[in-house]
């Protein structure tokens, strides 16, 4: 049997207005005519319905009871604005997963395709159509309609143009049974809001609205076939799920007589909020709870005098009540079937869970992440982050916006001359209401509220450093507590990306992942002017008010560079180092995997990069019999008393090397040493030499490497620090370090 509504006529395929319809007879009686027969064709109001069976191939024992063949019909818009609905009229199809939920009295509806219409209405076939038919059917019969991450229950569709949007707070309130509110946008009422509150923003309007929640039982549901079309219907299928629908009508008909009825001519809308758990109907197992809406434009006051608690005022007297109660009424759910309620689209506001499964995150991320830093890297930064449904925000800068930071800024022009951690912080939580924002407006450097900023340091995760500043990362690195750090920053000709992660015990610490990329741009020939040259400007008199001229397309492609590698490196247990180099052609990442030692030598800490210490064992083996050297690049922390020994670089031409003796030569020492200070952004200087000794020779320092280092203390004495010297040897490296005035030890 086919659908035939009533009110339709048979009509010749040639009369159809739909191509994709006239596609679908060509097909069936064409290529598919081995596996279906064409019934008929009619016309329906704006619909093209096309009818005809289609042979299943059906197992020896299905999972549901699908016939070996099946009478389909297909209804396509005559207009083509709407997507087709694959309807089965036989009433004991059986229920399967991927059904539409239809109202009462219309067919089975079977869901074919999930994609957006207007995505594949333009290359969509009448093969492609039958092709999904057919597979179905046949995963059907197999028990495999369900995919993973799918609602066990029927697919909804509405009825109207209604969208229902549920605050965050919403499912907190229906469980607790207390008030819910509801307020719309717009005078029609297309968008309604329901929450555990109303926001402060939310102003009065002419329409009534209304909204009632249920919640049904697990135990006492059924499965949710049909669709309820008017409230009787409504009534029936929420008392199958435990639910005295009247009773409750009732006392909320009876509230809106004693608090809200007065108003004449208000428009009213009534929101019905069912919350219903979710059914596997193979094997009735139950899974998520789902929240769907009915509205009807009936008021409170109709429905009551359908039910017989209320009588239309047509006394002439108190013409702001249009219903008076009824007295010794008796309560009956007879009348309200030409009530209707129509189904309407329940959104969920956007929130972390949310934003991760629309993200493609595998989970929200509930940490609270401390950012140091509201500029162009850390607004656009966090707000990816935000959108992706990651972490909770401490938001900590003292600096107030100004006119040239809007260029490559999220905030815009109403926020200049105002804190940008403050304004930030609103910005995200416009974005997602769940971040739980906290706002420290202080330079952690110089807090004027030490004990305020330590407690936000103590209460978070993940410490992230998104200053741009080699000293507050500094900071971060040194404090005591045990938040896994991050930084990332932009190099200042805005071409790159820089992004460090720590490994989640903190064995590699911010510092050292500074030291590891600094040996990076040393070494590696293709980061020769990755710090190079940068375009400035003045936006302001003062001879300091310098800023770079990036564009922010350049922000937002190396900010979601960063944003996707914080998403993923969090999820690692490992530290991570990234780069990327943005070209007009292209984006080049580097990953620089590399670890560190640390020696305590006469009150210092020295730190060393393994691929430092293989990379100088590489020169002794090449030089080998003879010994070889060179100077040593690296960082001072004088206050720390720590020095980070970065890089090596190539011996003078003019060098001599012996089997007993290296004597390092002079040759453009001096221009190496300043391009490599200057290629790491001045951050790396000359800290002292190193030597090899030859085979058979332990690392002990000769009476010639301690005369040696006693020069060379002399001379970094000048400068106030230390010097040191490193001794390479077949199976062990010592390393000396003199000097500075502060060490008792000198």
């Amino acid at each position: 049997m086919y659908w035939q509504p009533k009110g339709s006529k048979t009509i010749a395929v040639r009369e159809l207005a739909n191509p994709l319809a006239k596609a679908l007879c060509d097909y069936i009686v064409g290529p598919g005519e081995d596996y279906t027969t064409l019934g008929e064709c009619r016309r329906f109001k704006e619909l093209d319905i096309v009818s005809f069976d289609l042979v299943v191939e059906r197992p020896q024992r299905p999972v549901y009871d699908i016939r070996s063949v099946e009478s389909l019909t297909v209804c396509f818009s005559r207009s083509q604005s709407m997507p087709f609905a694959v309807l089965i009229a036989r009433p004991d199809f059986p229920d399967t997963p991927h059904q539409n939920l239809m109202p009462e009295g219309l067919p089975a509806c079977i869901c074919i395709d999930d994609r957006p219409w207007q995505d594949v209405r333009g290359f969509y076939t009448a093969a492609e159509l039958l092709g999904r038919l057919s597979a179905w059917f046949e995963k059907a019969c197999q028990g495999e309609l369900h995919g993973v991450g799918q609602t066990f229950d029927p697919l909804f569709m509405p009825e109207n143009s209604t969208q229902i949007i549920l605050k965050n707070d919403f499912c907190e309130a229906a469980r607790q049974n207390n008030s819910l509110f509801i307020w719309s946008i717009d005078q029609d009422c297309r968008y309604i809001f329901i929450g555990g509150s109303r926001p402060s923003t939310v102003k009065g309007n002419d329409v009534e609205l209304t909204v009632l929640h249920y919640a049904v039982q697990p135990q006492q549901m059924k499965r949710m076939k049909r669709a309820p079309r008017d409230l009787r219907q409504l009534s029936d299928f929420l008392l199958q799920g435990g639910v005295d629908f009247s009773q409750s009508l009732q006392e909320s008909i009876n509230n809106w007589v004693r608090e809200r009825q007065g108003v004449i001519d208000r428009k009213s809308i009534i929101c019905f909020l069912v919350t219903v758990p979710q059914i596997d109907p193979a094997t009735n197992g139950i899974g998520a709870t789902e929240t769907v809406a009915f509205v009807t434009s009936s008021s409170m006051g109709d429905i009551g005098e359908k039910m017989g608690l209320l009588h239309r005022n047509t006394s002439g007297e108190a013409k702001e009540f249009k219903f008076v109660g009824s007295i010794g009424a008796n309560l009956s759910m007879d009348g309200v079937n030409d009530i209707p309620v129509s189904m309407s689209f329940v959104h969920k506001e956007f929130d972390a869970a949310g934003a991760a499964y629309l993200s493609g995150e595998p989970e929200a991320d509930e940490r609270r992440i401390l950012m140091i830093g509201a500029g162009s890297a850390g607004s656009a930064i966090s707000e990816t982050l935000v959108r992706q449904g990651l972490f909770k925000w401490t938001i900590v800068d003292d600096d107030m916006l100004l006119p040239h930071n809007v260029v490559r800024h999220t905030l815009n022009n109403q926020s200049v001359g105002r804190s940008k951690a403050i304004e930030l912080s609103s910005n995200l939580a416009e974005v997602r209401a769940d971040i739980d924002a906290r706002i420290i407006v202080d330079n952690v450097l110089t807090p004027t509220d030490r004990t305020a900023l330590n407690q936000q340091i103590d209460d978070a995760d993940l410490i992230f450093d998104a200053s741009a500043s080699v000293p507050v990362s500094r900071w971060a690195s040194d404090l005591p507590n045990t938040a896994r750090r991050l930084c990332a920053f932009f190099t200042p000709n805005g071409k790159s990306a820089i992004l460090m992660i720590e490994d989640e015990a903190r064995t590699s610490m911010l510092r050292d992942l500074e030291a590891i990329y600094l040996r990076e741009i040393l070494q590696n020939p293709s980061f020769a002017n990755h710090l190079g040259p940068v375009d400035r400007m003045q936006y302001s008199g003062a001879c300091r008010a310098l800023t770079n001229r990036i564009p922010m397309a350049s922000i937002q492609i190396l900010s979601g560079l960063i944003a996707n590698g914080i998403a993923s490196g969090v999820r690692s247990p490992e530290a991570t180092v990234k780069i990327w180099t943005m070209t007009e052609d292209e984006i080049r990442t580097t990953v620089v995997s590399d670890t560190t030692t640390t020696t305590k030598v006469e009150g210092w800490t020295v730190v060393i990069s393994t691929s430092l210490k293989k990379e100088l064992q590489q020169r002794r083996s090449t030089a080998l019999p003879s010994e070889t050297g060179g100077v040593l690049m690296g960082m001072f922390d004088c206050d720390l008393r720590r020095i980070d020994v970065v890089g090596t670089l190539p011996p003078p031409s003019d060098s001599v090397g012996t089997q007993i003796t290296f004597t390092r030569g002079v040759f453009r020492l001096k221009a190496d040493i300043e391009a490599a200070a200057v290629r790491t952004g001045n951050q790396i200087r000359y800290i002292g030499e190193w030597h090899s000794h030859p085979v058979g020779r332990s690392s002990h320092p000769s009476s010639t490497d301690i005369a040696q280092i006693k020069q060379l203390q002399n001379a970094m004495s000048l400068d106030g620090l230390p010097a040191v010297s490193l001794i390479l040897a077949e199976n062990d490296m010592s390393i000396l370090v003199r000097g500075t005035g502060k060490s008792a030890g000198e």
